[in-house]
Parts: structure tokens; sequence; C-alpha cells
């Protein structure tokens, strides 16, 4: 199956309030998924880049993270 092989893991940046926040992010079967010190999430791939994907997914896990 080769849609189910994970693209290379690639590195994410955001940067809230002043602070830049680094995840990586890598694709697989459709799926952008995001992995930080702030934990772990995944989405499905649309229409949007999914480097796009993957910057607004690290942003929600900064956010949603008591530490971020």
């Amino acid at each position: 199956m080769s849609g189910s092989r994970p693209t290379a893991v690639k590195l994410v940046t955001v940067t809230i309030d002043g602070v830049t926040h680094r995840g990586t992010y890598f694709v697989q079967s459709s799926m952008v998924h995001v992995q930080s010190a702030f934990g772990n999430k995944a989405t499905q791939v649309g229409g949007t880049p999914p480097e796009t994907i993957a910057k607004m997914l690290l942003s929600e896990l900064v956010r949603t993270t008591p530490d971020g």
C-alpha cells in the first residue's frame, strides 16, 4: 500500500504572542500528523497544503495546553 507510507518528517514552527514554538509533521494515509512538546494531533489533508495544516494544528496544541 504505497498510500499508507509516511512522507519525510519536516519541521514546523509557529509564533504566538512573540514566542516561537516548534514541532514536526508528516503526512500518512491522507492525514497530517503533528508532534510537539505540547502533544500530538492529526487531521485529514484536504485542499490545503500540508504545511499550512501542520501550522494550524501546532497552533491549536499550543493554545490548548496550559504551558502554551
